[in-house]
């Protein structure tokens, strides 16, 4: 892990504005202020901005777990994890991490360091997700939707915790047919998950589609498992219908809902 005084290095990561070397004493206040504003600043301007993420990016997490894990602060640390798992979506083998450096200044020593740290840094996740699930009882529906992004990128379902990223409101979501690609929008009406081939927000009235429930064969228990423990009553209706059934409006062919929402990721 770089130390946060070896400036020298911070200055040659990349970023989204060129100004890795203000992300140490960024880090530093937040060590001594658990400082939402902050950490709000570091993250979303500085290591993952507008969904992207950088050289600076893998040298900030171990430092950010570090201040996780000394803080006592519960309601912090679980903004945090909720947050960081948004950030490590995208980082989900070595392959992709190596190919950030691409084009890099750094020197071997130095890239090396910061890769290590962060490979390490991904287990110290991992941990950490799990310990402060217990905590997430204080967390309003919102936040816990959030804190399930994490659970699911600690378990390394990555493209699934993109789902509850990208419909993080829980009002929508998009099935695309695995064999023609079509769209069908399904809205989430009072816990009922409707399905529309059109937009039903400028197709007042048109025919619901049937979606067959419970009737496929996938295994989403691996999801089961994490909205049951963090007590995510706004997506536990819903499960019924990403176990089920429909047939696309466009091709005939009956696919399971949630494998066509994952492929609209």
């Amino acid at each position: 892990m770089i130390r946060l005084d070896e400036l020298h290095i911070w200055k040659k990561l990349s970023s989204p504005y060129g100004n890795s070397e203000l992300i140490p004493s960024l880090i530093d206040k937040l060590s001594k202020t658990l400082d939402k504003k902050i950490a709000d600043e570091l993250i979303w301007e500085h290591i993952y901005h507008q969904g992207s993420v950088y050289e600076n990016t893998l040298a900030t997490v171990p430092h950010l777990l570090k201040i996780i894990e000394k803080s006592d602060n519960v309601e912090f640390n679980l903004n945090m994890i909720a947050c960081l798992g948004v950030v490590l979506i995208d980082l989900d083998n070595i392959s992709y991490v190596e190919q950030i450096f691409e084009e890099n200044n750094l020197d071997e020593k130095e890239k090396n360091s910061i890769q290590i740290a962060f490979i390490d840094a991904i287990e110290k996740f991992r941990i950490l997700v799990s310990h402060y699930v217990p905590n997430t009882r204080i967390l309003d529906e919102e936040s816990k939707r959030f804190y399930l992004i994490a659970f699911l990128v600690s378990i390394q379902r990555h493209k699934e915790a993109e789902i509850f990223k990208t419909f993080n409101m829980n009002d929508e979501y998009i099935f695309v047919c695995p064999n023609c690609e079509e769209e069908t929008f399904l809205w989430n009406e009072e816990n009922v998950l409707n399905a529309y081939c059109r937009d039903p927000s400028t197709n007042k009235n048109q025919e619901k589609l049937r979606i067959v429930l419970d009737q496929s064969n996938i295994n989403l228990k691996w999801l089961e498992k994490p909205i049951d423990i963090i007590n995510i009553n706004s997506l536990k209706p819903l499960l019924q219908y990403f176990k089920g059934d429909i047939n696309c409006h466009s091709c005939s062919k009956k696919h399971n809902v949630f494998e066509g929402i994952m492929n609209s990721i």
